[in-house]
């Protein structure tokens, strides 16, 4: 989309919105890898609008998702989270308060900040009536061999992958290794006394934002922390939400925050302990997982997507350093 047509279909949503914005001026915000994100400077102040990405093979409908997530925070009085405002299904865009603040660094992480996120799961779970309308999370999974086939079909992708380059043969060998250990991994699972097959308690589920962790939050400049990005939120398995918090590679969390995170995040089920278990068990099964995520750089249609959000992207570049911490994220001791 370009610029001037991108400027007309912004002001076109805040008149529907409702809001005089006047002239607007808009700022391209960098650092995502999916939707194209940019601020808008009005007459009525300052908004962020999210224009996300689509494609045939793209089913997931991530406007959808994120502001039907946000609007059932709002609504039950959450304000760690920017306020939805409006969204337009026919531009494929939404429109949201824009947080002043910044990205924390894994350095400055201490408990309080660990234990503020562990509140805000246990918060979007304690209400008597949550919201059964959400949508079921991106690859939210409630039995555990729905997990294994995910994450069967990652790595079959990965696998198929052409192998000209010297760097596309240094993933295919690789690739192999994490096959290896997966194989290992889900014959020692589906001999141990947990059923594979059992599906998850509808009240043990929990409403996720799914991609969780300080990657996706900000330091806001009046205090406290802000969550942002919820495109793949929606209902989950807890085991996948507290693994992706501690798994994710942008802003690492230390295991120390392990138990005390469980404690609190899943309060809101009377099975705590079972979920804590489970959590447990399925950890290095989530950290196959991530491998497999961290080389979506090498997938066709995630490639599409990294240049939608970031035209300015060198892509031979990202896939090299991606296999780098891709190979040392499987190597380390974090599961």
């Amino acid at each position: 989309m370009e610029k001037s047509q991108l400027t007309s279909s912004i002001s076109d949503m805040f008149v529907d919105a409702g809001i005089e914005a006047g002239e607007i001026e808009i700022s391209p915000i960098y650092g995502g890898s999916n939707n194209k994100v940019v601020s808008v400077q009005t007459q009525a102040g300052k908004f962020l609008v999210k224009i996300y990405y689509r494609h045939p093979s793209d089913k997931r409908n991530r406007l959808a998702a994120e502001y039907s997530f946000l609007s059932y925070a709002l609504n039950i009085g959450l304000n760690c989270i920017p306020k939805p405002i409006f969204c337009s299904h026919k531009n494929n865009m939404g429109l949201y308060e824009f947080i002043e603040g910044r990205k924390l660094a894994s350095i400055e992480l201490t408990r309080q900040h660990v234990m503020t996120a562990a509140r805000f799961i246990r918060e979007l779970n304690t209400r008597p009536n949550r919201d059964e309308t959400l949508p079921t999370a991106s690859e939210g999974c409630f039995n555990i061999k729905q997990h294994f086939l995910i994450i069967d079909n990652r790595l079959n992708q990965l696998l198929g992958l052409p192998v000209e380059s010297e760097l596309e043969k240094q993933v295919h060998s690789f690739v192999g290794e994490i096959e290896n250990t997966w194989r290992k991994l889900k014959e020692e699972i589906s001999a141990g006394k947990h059923s594979i097959f059992e599906e998850l308690r509808a009240d043990d589920r929990c409403i996720s934002p799914s991609d969780f962790g300080f990657h996706n939050a900000l330091l806001k400049n009046t205090g406290g922390i802000c969550f942002i990005d919820f495109e793949y939120a929606g209902w989950d398995d807890p085991a996948k939400m507290v693994a992706d918090f501690f798994l994710q590679p942008a802003v690492p969390v230390s295991l120390e925050h392990f138990d005390s995170f469980i404690s609190e995040a899943l309060d809101y089920s009377e099975n705590k302990a079972e979920l804590a278990k489970r959590a447990n068990l399925l950890f290095p099964v989530f950290k196959i997982k991530w491998c497999c995520l961290m080389l979506n750089e090498f997938l066709p249609d995630a490639a599409k997507r990294r240049q939608f959000a970031n035209p300015n992207t060198d892509p031979e570049q990202s896939r090299r350093l991606q296999f780098d911490k891709t190979q040392h994220f499987f190597l380390s001791k974090k599961a």
